[in-house]
């Protein structure tokens, strides 16, 4: 009997182990690993060696190394970029951002140069958002990108009487628009008071949108890919840590805390059916003991 119990407990502390290990799978698909050379342009894609590090008053920190593949047009040319080391830190970067003590925002801004437009403009946003759940965590919500194409000198439209030479040019840009919108499900949940840290390859797709200054309608593209590594945030943190320094790091490879919830309720079960049988066989056994001293007084009253 003893041996039945033990194998019911340890399969049902298995079949916990097992949901959970479903769920991690499932978790999993939500950080895909960019290891797949086979898709269109994807041969391009090579990380750079250095990673950035940017810090917003000291109340965020990220250290990453990030790249964005792109569809410029509607064709299937895939453009990839790295976003650089040396990007500077935008003055639009808040620790409250639109003052909420729960969003704080970290906008990266750097320049290319192209040989037919000149000085390009790009930027890219994280924004972090704090869930006050017991215990708090936070999260990355959002990430936008603003990544401009190219900028062209055209002539403005010609009033009656006016020749060519008395026209006026003016710049017209093109921009793609970048957004993943807010994330649903929240992805990279951390505990407050503690980092988000990942050295895997973490892919996340972005809508992109093709918006052109002189007023054309705008024209929807293929999705962005944004690849990030080597990634490493830490947000809401107490302004009195050192600049350089993060705090206690979360793995994105350990098994988060949803992950033992169904451990915690298989072995949960697992303890109530052994407390029935313990019930059930004390219960038998004294079932026993009264039936056995019933069966000796009747003998001594004969």
């Amino acid at each position: 009997m003893s041996a039945s119990i033990f194998l019911l407990l340890l399969a049902t502390c298995l079949y916990g182990e097992q949901v959970a290990g479903d769920q991690e799978q499932e978790h999993q698909l939500v950080f895909p690993l960019v290891s797949d050379s086979s898709q269109a342009g994807d041969a391009q894609l090579r990380l750079p060696a250095e990673s950035g590090s940017w810090v917003v008053e000291n109340c965020l920190a990220v250290k990453m190394v990030a790249q964005m593949k792109l569809y410029p047009n509607n064709s299937n040319i895939v453009v990839t970029k790295n976003i650089p080391a040396l990007a500077k830190v935008s003055p639009t970067s808040s620790c409250s951002y639109l003052n909420s003590t729960i969003t704080q925002v970290l906008t990266l801004e750097w320049s290319e140069a192209d040989p037919s437009s000149g000085i390009l403009s790009r930027n890219l946003s994280l924004y972090f958002t704090l869930n006050n759940t017991i215990p708090p965590m936070y999260t990355v919500s959002m990430i936008t990108s603003m990544y401009q194409l190219s900028r062209n000198k055209v002539l403005g439209k010609m009033s009656p009487g006016q020749n060519t030479t008395d026209m006026e040019s003016k710049s017209v840009s093109k921009f793609l628009s970048l957004t993943t919108t807010t994330m649903n499900p929240l992805q990279f949940m951390v505990p407050k008071n503690r980092s988000f840290l990942c050295e895997e390859s973490l892919t996340v797709e972005m809508m992109a949108e093709l918006i052109t200054t002189d007023g054309t309608p705008h024209e929807k593209l293929q999705k962005a890919m944004l690849t990030i590594s080597s990634f490493q945030f830490d947000a809401f943190r107490p302004t009195t840590l050192p600049s350089p320094k993060f705090q206690p790091a979360t793995s994105c490879s350990s098994p988060s805390a949803t992950d033992l919830v169904p451990i915690v309720v298989g072995c949960s079960l697992a303890g109530l059916v052994f407390f029935i049988m313990v019930v059930y066989l004390v219960g038998r056994r004294k079932a026993e003991v009264k039936g056995c001293a019933a069966v000796l007084e009747q003998g001594e009253v004969h």
